[in-house]
């Protein structure tokens, strides 16, 4: 079994090192169960605004830097987004990381209307992370409604993950369809989801609500965040109910 645990939290636009700062006290105060794997939204650091270019050179590795000395100081592995900008190009990129540094990445694939799409380049794969014992796929936010992207492939009869991690920034009132959404891609694809929110307004005036949740492989909600509210979200995923439904209904292949 996995005990992973969501941090939904207030993101103030562009103040990377504050950001952290909260984070930090706010896992001192908030993280009362022992977990092997910490997810916050995306643009945990930074947050949304009008120019994540700037985001992206003011971070200057902080945000990555964080996720480890996060891993290292709880015993677990930790997964964020941070704006990157490469070879000229600006990324959402997602960042798996363990004690000893980052595992995989992922770039967002499907970018948000507005500014995200204007200043983005969009990924084109995905990464399958096989760790803890588990297979994840870790995908971003608007990610969540392209639902063939999102597939559970069998592979030699195997299904390619057993979880699909969902980092968001979903404003308000979306966060009833980000929830909806999650709940259908836990159904069909046979496996666990967890999706965790953001709470506050970004740097573009959105106000979001939250919606941090976990599902598990039937849609129904395990564990989940008040709105409104900052808060730790702990759910533990064990392996043997997710082989149970897949033997009795084998509908993946």
């Amino acid at each position: 079994m996995i005990t992973i645990g969501l941090v939904q939290s207030d993101i103030k636009p562009g103040a990377v090192a504050e950001n952290i700062a909260h984070y930090e006290e706010t896992l001192r105060q908030r993280l009362t169960a022992s977990v092997q794997l910490l997810v916050f939204p995306e643009m945990f650091a930074c947050g949304f605004g009008p120019d994540l270019g700037s985001y992206a050179d003011a971070d200057r590795g902080r945000s990555l830097a964080f996720l480890q000395r996060v891993a290292r100081q709880y015993g677990c592995e930790t997964v964020g987004t941070v704006p990157v900008r490469e070879r000229g190009n600006l990324y959402n990129r997602l960042y798996w990381v363990t004690p000893e540094g980052p595992l995989a990445t992922y770039d967002k694939c499907h970018l948000f209307f507005g500014e995200e799409r204007m200043q983005c380049i969009p990924g084109t794969q995905r990464t399958i992370v096989e760790t803890l014992g588990y297979r994840f796929l870790p995908l971003i936010c608007f990610d969540v409604r392209f639902p063939e992207w999102s597939r559970n492939h069998c592979v030699e009869g195997v299904p390619e993950y057993d979880c699909l991690l969902y980092t968001a920034n979903f404003p308000d009132p979306r966060e009833k369809v980000l929830l909806r959404l999650a709940a259908a891609r836990a159904i069909e694809n046979q496996a666990y989801v967890a999706v965790v929110n953001r709470v506050g307004t970004d740097g573009n005036g959105f106000a979001h609500r939250g919606g941090t949740a976990v599902f598990d492989p039937e849609g129904n909600m395990m564990a989940s965040a008040a709105l409104d509210r900052e808060q730790i979200v702990t759910a533990t995923l064990p392996l043997d109910t997710l082989a149970s439904l897949r033997k009795r209904f084998p509908m993946l292949g």
